[in-house]
C-alpha cells in the first residue's frame, strides 16, 4: 500500500471515529435531559444499587412512599415497582431486583406488595414462560438498571422520539428519585366516577378473556422471597383498591390468600389492607390518590416496625 494511500485511510479513521465520539456526546447529552417528567419509569434504570427496596406493580409504585418509609424505620427505601404488564412475578422481574439490589446488604427491609393480577398471566398457558406478557419490554430489554444516563433504554424503548426529551413538559406523572410515581390528576368526584367505570370495565375484560392464575408465577414470588431473605426480612402487603375492584379480584380469585400461603408462611410478615378499601381515595379504583398514599404508607412502615420490634421481644430458647 502506497503512503499516500495510507495517510488516507489515516484521515478517513479518523474523521470517522471523531463524528462517531460527537454523535454519540450529543447523544448522551440529549438523554441526560431525561428527567421525572420524562417518562414513568427511565429513573428507576439510572439510580444506583438499593439496600431496602419496595416491590411490585403500579399499585404500590403510586401508593407507597419511600420517603415516609425513612422517617419511619430510619432506613433509605426505593420504590422498585413498576406496573401489572412490567411487573408481574416471574424470572424477569427477579433477575432486575437482584440487579437492583447491593449484594452485600445483610440487613434489609423489602416490602413486597401482592395481589391476584401479580400473579396471573395473560396466555393459553398460564405457565408458559416464553410467553409472559413481560418478555417485551423494559425490565427484559433494560440489563443495565443502575447507570445514569442509561442509553440501553432508550435505544431499546423509545423508537427513536427523542425530542420531548430536548422540549421542556409537564406531565400528570412524575417520577421522583427515590421511585415514587407521583400521579396528579383531576380529583372531581364526576370525573374520579368516570374514571373508576373505566377501570371497572377494563379489570372485567381482563377476567373474562385471557387472565389466568399462574402456578409458575406463585412459584417465582416464593423464589423472590427466598433471595431477599437471604439480604434481610420480607414483609407482604395487599394494598387496598375499590370496592368495585375488590368484587371483581374475588371473583378472579376467591380464594387467593390460599393460593399464596406458603409465600405468607415464609415470610416476616403479611398485611391485608384491602379490608379497609373504604377508608380510602382512589384516582381511578385501581390507584391510591396520593393523599391516602401517605396515610396508608404511614400504616405499612409503623406495621413493619411494631412486627419487627415484636420479633425482638420473642424469647429465645437454647
Amino acid at each position: 500500500m502506497s503512503s499516500s494511500l495510507k495517510k488516507y485511510w489515516i484521515r478517513f479513521f479518523f474523521k470517522i471515529t471523531f463524528f462517531g465520539v460527537l454523535l454519540f456526546t450529543s447523544y448522551c447529552f440529549i438523554i441526560s435531559r431525561a428527567n421525572g417528567y420524562t417518562d414513568p419509569f427511565y429513573l428507576r434504570f439510572t439510580s444506583t444499587k438499593q439496600e431496602n427496596l419496595i416491590i411490585g406493580t403500579s399499585r404500590s409504585a403510586q401508593g407507597l412512599r419511600p420517603d415516609i418509609f425513612n422517617n419511619i424505620l430510619k432506613k433509605k427505601f426505593y420504590n422498585y415497582s413498576f406496573t401489572v404488564a412490567h411487573s408481574p412475578y416471574g424470572p424477569t422481574y427477579l433477575n432486575s431486583i437482584k440487579k437492583k439490589l447491593k449484594s452485600n446488604v445483610e440487613n434489609g427491609t423489602f416490602i413486597l406488595t401482592i395481589d391476584p393480577w401479580s400473579i396471573s398471566s395473560w396466555t393459553d398457558d398460564p405457565n408458559d414462560v416464553d410467553k409472559f406478557r413481560e418478555l417485551k419490554l423494559c425490565l427484559k430489554n433494560t440489563p443495565l438498571v443502575n447507570i445514569n444516563p442509561n442509553p440501553i433504554y432508550f435505544f431499546n424503548n423509545y423508537n427513536g422520539d427523542y425530542k420531548k426529551l430536548i422540549m421542556k413538559k409537564s406531565s400528570p406523572m412524575f417520577l421522583h428519585n427515590n421511585g415514587w410515581l407521583e400521579v396528579s390528576v383531576d380529583m372531581d368526584s364526576t370525573v374520579v366516577e368516570e374514571r373508576i367505570n373505566e377501570k371497572v370495565k377494563d379489570y372485567k375484560k381482563n377476567l373474562s378473556s385471557f387472565s389466568k392464575k399462574s402456578d409458575l408465577r406463585i412459584y417465582y414470588l416464593i423464589e423472590t422471597i427466598k433471595y431477599l431473605q437471604n439480604h434481610g426480612d420480607v414483609f407482604l402487603v395487599r394494598m387496598p383498591i375499590h370496592p368495585k375492584i375488590m368484587q371483581i379480584e374475588e371473583e378472579f380469585m376467591s380464594d387467593f390468600e390460599s393460593e399464596i400461603y406458603e409465600a405468607i408462611e415464609i415470610s416476616s410478615g403479611y398485611l391485608d389492607l384491602t379490608e379497609f378499601n373504604g377508608d380510602y381515595i382512589y384516582t381511578d379504583g385501581n390507584h391510591l390518590y396520593k393523599d391516602s398514599g401517605i396515610i396508608v404508607s404511614e400504616k405499612v412502615s409503623k406495621w413493619v416496625k411494631n412486627t419487627k420490634a415484636n420479633e425482638l421481644l420473642k424469647p429465645v430458647y437454647y
